[in-house]
């Protein structure tokens, strides 16, 4: 069943299906979209803008931007519309040594036979220098977490501004939070599922990666005896980013390396001779989120929210980011790039498609529904009358 906004409250249908568009010769070509795009047996069913357009141009005299416009109210194109993974993201820029660190739980659970019931590695590793440290743990408990992170601390004497995680609840314990406020060190979190700490993530993947040359040198596959040495090595190496050691960063040279890494970005620059980024959004647009996806998900499901979002903030960084609410006026956390979001049109008389009747009421002689939306959370559950129910 479908309906009208759940956000607005507005008049409901149910079921789900295609959309129902007007028939007056002023939108004629919406008609011939939708005959060819529905038909199964067009070469340009369900195709993409290029591939409807193709097909219409000529015969039809339809353009390109009339085909956007229309994919883009069209549930069975946004919903399905190929997401991109790769592309440009902010860079993550920090003041200097120390300033930074995030941090990551590596499972190694697979190998734990072969190396004492170590299931774990704590790596944490300085976004300015690249420094890492490596705790291998046994379980990732709240103690146990939080002592590894204390040895990290006790190792060099030394303690970051900031320490950042993904969303991962390890972090989120109070023994791991209690060590880190008495610490005096500010916590946060990346809400990207795609990127993660991207970071301590690269270096989980160096690390990896000589660990398994070892097992195919050694014909082993215990690395507790030399995971030590893997990391004194790897301290020890020419990083392309800084052109030197990580081990060899230090406050002399700290404002050089800050210029190697971030010279472009230097934020002690003038704002007025910078070029000013161009918004592809604007404020009050509606919009998709892409899906965090597993990298193995079939990509014909939904690569998209169903539930619909309003462009509440533009953010001016390098590339553009934004902030977004829902119907209900509620700002999700975090910022999403553009490529995270797709432009999407919806009218008032537009349908919903309803998940579930959970309950049922009479209003004098009138029979209501309480249902939920399909790709809503519960928050927007509202009652609808029977007669703006209609199956389709």
């Amino acid at each position: 069943m479908v309906s009208k906004n759940p956000g607005k409250r507005r008049r409901t249908k149910a079921g789900g299906g295609s959309k129902r568009y007007p028939t007056n010769p002023a939108e004629e070509w919406h008609d011939v979209l939708h005959r060819v795009y529905y038909d199964p047996r067009h070469p340009a069913g369900y195709g993409g803008v290029g591939r409807l357009h193709r097909a219409v141009r000529n015969k039809y005299g339809v353009t390109r931007k009339q085909v956007e416009a229309w994919l883009r109210s069209q549930d069975t194109h946004t919903l399905h519309k190929p997401i991109r993974r790769r592309f440009q993201r902010n860079r993550v820029i920090t003041g200097g040594i120390h300033d930074q660190w995030q941090a990551d739980l590596a499972d190694m659970s697979s190998l734990s036979r072969q190396n004492d019931g170590y299931r774990y590695l704590l790596t944490c590793i300085d976004v300015f220098s690249k420094y890492a440290w490596v705790v291998p743990i046994k379980d990732k408990t709240g103690p146990t977490l939080a002592k590894a992170f204390q040895t990290i601390l006790a190792e060099d004497e030394q303690k970051p501004r900031c320490l950042q995680t993904d969303q991962g609840t390890e972090f989120l314990n109070r023994h791991v939070q209690s060590l880190l406020k008495k610490e005096g060190i500010k916590f946060f979190t990346t809400f990207s599922v795609e990127t993660k700490a991207s970071v301590v993530e690269r270096f989980n993947r160096t690390l990896k990666t000589r660990m398994w040359k070892y097992f195919t040198a050694k014909n082993t596959h215990r690395y507790i005896d030399v995971l030590g040495d893997l990391v004194w090595s790897y301290n020890r190496s020419y990083h392309r980013s800084i052109k030197m050691a990580p081990i060899e960063v230090n406050e002399k040279n700290e404002g050089l390396v800050w210029h190697t890494l971030y010279g472009e970005d230097d934020i002690s620059k003038p704002r007025k001779g910078r070029k000013q980024p161009s918004f592809k959004f604007r404020v009050g647009d509606s919009v998709r989120i892409s899906k965090s996806k597993l990298r193995l998900e079939k990509g014909y499901t939904p690569n998209w929210t169903t539930e619909i979002f309003i462009v509440s903030e533009q953010i001016a960084r390098r590339p553009p980011v934004y902030r977004v609410k829902d119907y209900d006026g509620e700002v999700l956390r975090g910022t999403f790039y553009e490529k995270e979001l797709q432009k999407v049109t919806k009218k008032d008389d537009d349908v919903y498609q309803v998940e579930d009747i959970l309950d049922t009421r009479r209003r004098g002689k009138k029979k209501e529904f309480f249902v939920k939306w399909k790709g809503y959370p519960a928050k927007f559950n509202s009652w609808v009358r029977e007669e703006d129910m209609v199956p389709i």
